[in-house]
């Protein structure tokens, strides 16, 4: 008679599934996205093949939810702190509250595949269609509180925001998400009317 309970046959199920993610992308920092095979990962994660294809087709299937899974967790944790805010004001927003950095955090191991070369294919175009979408949801105000209207306004700011999550992870992560947020805020609320060659 089997008396495991559906919740804990699910969490049987996710945990296996995350061990599997783990290892993998520990083997495509290691070895490289394509030669990363089905064996080596169940190798890795002590599994047999049976079980891996219980739970996934093939190598890429993995792959793709892997990202699916990340990257809508990201869009969460974007929104998550104003979700029941209508107008967000930059100096009411502490960095502590800032769930999107500490998620970049929480999942560095598999951001920092955004910085290497035989990384998963469209991993970085993911990402930025990613960041694109969450970007494109905002409309920003200025301080007559009027909406920006300015073209490109947006993609300015999302590929500033790309690039500062760049070199934090090509830096190892060294300062806190905390800092990192800080410093994006501080950059947001930073209006300049002229500038100058150093």
């Amino acid at each position: 008679m089997n008396l495991e309970k559906p919740n804990d046959a699910n969490r049987s199920i996710r945990r296996t599934k995350r061990i599997f993610k783990s290892h993998f992308i520990s083997l495509i920092r290691e070895k490289g996205y394509k030669n990363v095979t089905v064996t080596d990962i169940v190798e890795r994660a002590d599994y047999n093949r049976s079980t891996f294809y219980l739970y996934f087709k093939d190598k890429e299937d993995l792959t793709e939810e892997l990202i699916t899974e990340v990257l809508e967790e990201l869009n969460h944790a974007f929104h998550r702190p104003f979700e029941d805010a209508k107008i967000v004001a930059y100096n009411r927003i502490l960095p502590s509250s800032n769930t999107f950095f500490q998620h970049l955090y929480d999942y560095k191991n598999f951001y920092s595949l955004l910085t290497i070369q035989d990384t998963i294919p469209g991993l970085q175009q993911k990402f930025l269609e990613k960041m694109k979408e969450i970007f494109d949801a905002i409309t920003y105000i200025d301080t007559e509180k009027e909406e920006i209207q300015i073209e490109h306004f947006n993609t300015y700011k999302m590929y500033g925001s790309y690039g500062v999550i760049l070199e934090w992870i090509e830096g190892g992560y060294v300062k806190s998400p905390d800092e990192i947020a800080n410093n994006l805020l501080e950059i947001f609320k930073t209006s300049t009317s002229s500038f100058r060659f150093t």
